[in-house]
């Protein structure tokens, strides 16, 4: 159970911004600011354009951290309870009824998660309040689900997010609402008994994003047109618009519905309207809770008025608004708003997390040119340039302007062998379309020697110049959790950035001379002449695809190199991606058309630990080139002890530096296992491995065990050898600070974004005496209202990858999570 002081943060009024005005560029390849729409759907705030721009404008409810770890942010984390009964008063809507029901009363929740969610006001002015979350939530169930065969608010792209979600969703009670704050609780059928973090967000969890009469206007646009035009959530139907907040040419369309809605007199949902007898429940008062007439009077007309004089709707609750976006010059201005903000943000590694705004106003630019880009930001007309690059692209201006500029690392892509292991693992006999041919790579003992054989080194300092660092597992380096473990075992198996190509070699001969014996014994002839290693008289080849579009085409030249030094004839394959990946990952790997494939992995920013448990669940099995034969990792930690330690399982123990498993009684259970088993037990958290032992993660500490084992039988098999970890740049002028630059996406990040300050600023001061939010009509709103606490922080809305989770409500389908987070490059 997590218990956290209750903190009642108190609004500031920020008068003492530190900055003016922060200047970005960033790249417009294809003529538009945005690749994406802003809108409360599934389909809203997607492409790294729009979600970099939602940083400023939304709180998220918690934050990863550079630390590798969720913080409290705009919510707090109260409580977690597990095994509990669900009270007759935790609710789900249900669109078929058109009510609030609580069908899940009395049946036990697998946890009941408390959070407890700073209030507020929007940036026009308005409440947020307890109606904004029920709202919200409602229509997460509305449009997932269709009631009806002509049901006008069902989405296929909602059910398709989160269907899956809500079925594990057992209700929401509200526990208390005040002026500043919302406690409730959530209900579910979900667990991860190792991580309460995982278990508070990993599959549901509420946060508005906007007021919920501007979700009810964007619902009635999708549901039922406006003047004449239709509107969608996820594609542009004809004669219509994809709902698209910041569009100028549709913020009279927002207007217009909200202006039916008041002239209806109808202005209360049924959403909201039919929640009367379950706020008598809870104890809250209509007017608490925000649903009245006159209430929703002024949302409508906020809506309005804030349509018509700043052409948005972006109505958010961060600390800035959209003041003016102007599609044609592909430039958008952002000022500092006049909101109350209430959250509860804490440390990262004794760091406070950025939570005061740090600018009066944010110009963001796009640019067809990245090199005129560069060049400004060298030149210090623009403070930074939000798009990485590789560092050649950015040397000329450093070797020129180099005192004035600060290039910050992310790390973009990663490199792995894909080796193509199909075959018998004896001799190594492919049957490939009737014939039998020899497979070297279906040898375990020939794929490991790869790990020998490459000098990842070699491919940091030649290839990539620089701009990289060696990596032995399917985790950079920024994912420090992940990370740190898998080096302790890669230490312990060896595995050195050099490598050692006599080794290597060495053992690629053994694998080599092995199989001819079994082979000899079956009728054929495997034998090395001259270096060359024959096959039944023909030298045994093996064809390498290199990726044209980068520098993997120079990595698959250096491994042709290297295979060539083991004894092999090489043909290498210079391929595109769209050839590549069809053989490799599309086609039967019996044919043979390739061995070894250089792969490239986009890096998708920190991960949580739920993610990381689909490591070796996906590369050892979903993704192995044999995964269609239903091949399983035959390595057992019985392996890995004999190859780490020598069978001594004390010295296993401590090299290994086993947390939970660190006896040798407690490990003797596990011996058997399979680096298949091992997969499967972190992917699913129980397993049935040998001898019908069921095991079930309920610590951290025995999670990363299990990681390090099952990391240490993947690399023992080597379905893949894992190289380097590529960089590129963000280059900042600086006249700027990155306080808290992301370990992975550098200034990819929300915190990244929101810790960016002007580097003269020492120290932000902050004048702590409550302020009035009120609506505002200039366009130069600049002061603020802020809070601080010392009260932990959590956060969810942003991936590094750009694959933000925004949207009516932060939900996680944990379901395809891990496969959304790996993309192949």
């Amino acid at each position: 159970m997590l218990f956290s002081v209750f903190l009642v943060a108190k609004p500031a009024s920020a008068q003492s911004v530190p900055g003016d005005t922060l200047k970005i560029v960033q790249l417009a390849a294809q003529g538009s600011l945005f690749m994406g729409v802003f809108n409360p759907s599934p389909s809203g705030m997607t492409d790294v354009y729009t979600v970099r721009v939602w940083y400023f404008l939304n709180d998220p409810a918690v934050t990863m951290g550079p630390d590798a770890q969720y913080h409290n942010y705009r919510c707090e984390l109260v409580n977690i309870q597990y095994n509990v009964k669900v009270p007759d008063d935790a609710v789900i809507w249900n669109g078929t009824q058109k009510q609030w029901v609580a069908p899940y009363a009395g049946k036990t929740a697998k946890s009941a998660v408390t959070w407890k969610c700073g209030l507020g006001t929007w940036v026009d002015g308005q409440k947020i309040t307890l109606a904004d979350y029920l709202f919200d939530y409602a229509m997460t169930w509305e449009w997932s689900y269709q009631d009806g065969k002509n049901d006008k608010y069902y989405s296929e792209t909602y059910g398709n997010n989160y269907q899956g979600t809500l079925q594990l969703v057992m209700g929401l009670k509200v526990d208390k609402v005040t002026n500043d704050y919302i406690e409730y609780t959530l209900y579910q059928n979900y667990v991860v008994p190792y991580d309460k973090w995982s278990t508070a967000i990993g599959n549901f969890m509420e946060k508005p994003s906007f007021p919920w009469e501007l979700y009810y206007v964007s619902s009635e646009m999708v549901a039922n047109g406006v003047n004449g035009k239709t509107f969608a959530w996820d594609t542009q139907p004809q004669n219509g618009y994809q709902l698209d907040m910041i569009s100028p040419e549709q913020a009279p369309y927002f207007a217009a519905e909200a202006k039916n809605i008041l002239n209806s007199g109808n202005l209360i949902p049924v959403w909201l309207s039919t929640l009367k007898p379950w706020l008598q429940k809870w104890g809250v008062s209509e007017e608490q809770a925000g649903i009245t007439t006159d209430m929703a009077k002024e949302g409508y007309n906020a809506i309005i008025k804030w349509a018509n004089e700043y052409k948005n709707v972006l109505i958010g609750d961060g600390p800035y608004y959209v003041e003016k976006y102007d599609p044609k010059a592909m430039t958008v201005v952002l000022k500092l708003a006049n909101n109350k903000r209430i959250g509860y943000p804490g440390t990262v590694n004794g760091k406070p997390i950025p939570w005061n705004p740090n600018w009066k106003e944010i110009d963001i630019y796009g640019t067809l040119n990245k090199d005129t880009a560069i060049l400004a930001v060298a030149k210090g007309e623009y403070d930074f340039y939000w798009y990485a690059t590789p560092y050649s692209d950015i040397a000329k201006v450093m070797q020129q302007y180099g005192k004035d500029l600060n290039p910050i690392k992310t790390i973009s892509v990663w490199w792995s062998l894909d080796l193509n292991l199909v075959g018998d693992p004896q001799t190594g006999l492919v049957n490939s379309s009737g014939t039998e041919k020899f497979n070297p790579f279906a040898l375990r003992g020939v794929r490991y020697a790869m790990n020998w054989l490459v000098n990842r080194q070699y491919i940091v300092s030649q290839i990539l110049q620089g701009s990289g660092a060696p990596m032995f597992g399917p985790e950079v380096s920024g994912q420090i959790d992940a990370y740190t473990r898998i080096m302790t075992v890669a230490k312990a198996l060896g595995f050195t950035p050099q490598g050692d190509e006599n080794y290597a070699l060495k053992l690629i001969d053994q694998a080599m001379n092995n199989a001819a014996q079994a082979l000899k014994a079956k009728g054929y002839t495997l034998e090395k002449k001259d270096g060359v290693w024959y096959f039944n008289g023909e030298p045994v080849t093996v064809k390498v695809i290199a990726r044209v579009e980068d520098q993997r085409l120079d990595e698959g030249k250096y491994i042709a190199q290297i295979l060539q030094k083991a004894g092999f004839k090489v043909e290498l394959l210079q391929w595109q991606r769209t050839q590549a990946s069809k053989v490799v990952y599309g086609q039967d790997p019996r044919t043979l058309q390739w061995h070894v494939y250089t792969e490239g992995w986009v890096s998708s920013g920190i991960q949580s630990v739920t993610s990381i448990a689909w490591d070796f669940w996906f590369f050892d099995y979903y993704v192995d080139p044999n995964w269609a034969t239903n091949y399983h990792n035959p390595m057992t930690v019985k392996d890995l002890v004999n190859t780490v330690a020598g069978g001594d399982l004390n010295k296993f123990i401590s090299t290994l530096d086993l947390k939970y498993y660190n006896t040798p009684d407690k490990l003797k259970p596990l011996l058997n296992w399979t680096g298949y088993d091992l997969a499967m037990v972190l992917a699913y958290n129980s397993w049935k491995g040998p001898d019908n032992k069921t095991i079930s993660i309920d610590t951290l500490d025995q999670f990363w065990d299990l990681y390090k084992l099952a990391y240490g039988t993947h690399m023992l098999n080597s379905p893949r050898v894992y190289t380097v970890e590529t960089w590129n740049f963000f280059l900042t002028n600086k006249k700027i600070t990155v306080t808290m630059p992301d370990p992975i996406s550098g200034l990819g990040s929300f915190l990244a974004a929101r810790s960016v300050v002007p580097t003269k600023a020492t120290t932000t001061q902050t004048v702590t005496t409550t302020t009035k939010s009120t609506t505002s009509s200039s366009s130069t709103m600049t002061s603020t209202t802020t809070t601080t606490t010392t009260s932990s922080s959590p956060t969810p809305t942003t991936t590094s990858s750009g694959k933000g989770i925004c949207g009516p409500a932060f939900i996680v389908a944990l379901g395809v999570l891990p496969l959304l987070l790996r993309r192949r490059k």
